[in-house]
């Protein structure tokens, strides 16, 4: 007679007991996990992520994503305590500050978010996004010196970014050099047409934001009411790790977030097409 596969094994029934269960907490756990991961629903996600801190309260993704969720709600409260807590197991993950500094900023408590988002440029001196965000809370408080320096430092990362060129332009046009922020609203809108802020920008310093109305020399060719602005001599960086930070802040969760930039940009085509 055939035995069966099992005879003749020697496998112990509890071995085999703790290996369905361990099979079973898997898939348990499984939904939690994509929920928590997906950026498509915060209501899911929240969900999914509630269930990972209960069941891993050291998990810093899982608050890190649940108070993206909560950021995104407007629910500002929650964010910061999901953030504090990321912090409290990983003091040095960078976009925990980032995070938590704007919902500071939302609610208008502008020492804290100065505070968050230098110690985002401390731990990541090439986080353009966090020098932009300290620029404009400098802006929206008068000093206008720090805005400007932390302004220039968000444009040498990234030249071509409207955000931070729009930013420069607003605190020229705060410091009455007219010139200069006509000609950052102007790069603002080379890179984006319709950049809203860039185009009322023109429109209170009297410039039409159109090439078609700007006045032309002998030849024909568009002349350009304010000089070009002399870059501050800032280090620049490569299309690579440009877009690395932007894809970081628009997925602050994905695949490579645990790596500085520099590191996802250098391995970056690996993962690509995956």
């Amino acid at each position: 007679m055939r035995s069966t596969w099992w005879e003749g094994t020697f496998i112990p029934m509890w071995i085999i007991a703790i290996l369905v269960m361990l099979w079973y907490a898997v898939a348990a756990h499984a939904g939690p996990l994509e929920d928590c991961e997906q950026a498509q629903d915060t209501d899911r996600r929240i969900h999914g992520c509630s269930d990972r801190i209960t069941r891993f309260p050291r998990d810093a993704t899982a608050y890190f994503n649940r108070g993206s969720a909560y950021l995104i709600r407007g629910e500002l409260d929650r964010a910061i305590a999901d953030f504090d807590g990321v912090i409290q197991v990983d003091p040095a993950y960078s976009p925990a500050y980032y995070h938590r500094g704007i919902a500071y900023e939302r609610r208008e408590l502008y020492d804290q978010a100065i505070a968050d988002f230098s110690k985002v440029v401390e731990i990541n001196p090439r986080h353009g996004f966090a020098f932009d965000a300290l620029a404009r809370i400098y802006l929206k408080t008068g000093r206008y010196t720090l805005a400007l320096g932390d302004a220039e430092r968000a444009v040498s990362l990234d030249p071509l970014d409207e955000r931070f060129l729009d930013t420069r332009a607003h605190i020229y046009e705060a410091l009455g050099r007219t010139r200069e922020a006509i000609a950052d609203y102007r790069r603002a809108l080379s890179s984006n047409p319709s950049a809203q802020s860039a185009i009322d920008g023109l429109a209170r310093l009297g410039v039409s934001s159109s090439t078609q109305n700007a006045p032309r020399d002998a030849a024909g060719q568009t002349k350009l009411t304010a000089r070009p602005h002399r870059e501050v001599a800032q280090p620049r960086y490569s299309a690579e790790e440009i877009e690395c930070e932007r894809a970081h802040y628009a997925d602050p969760s994905g695949r490579y977030s645990g790596y500085p930039c520099w590191a996802r940009a250098a391995f970056g085509n690996r993962g690509r097409g995956r």
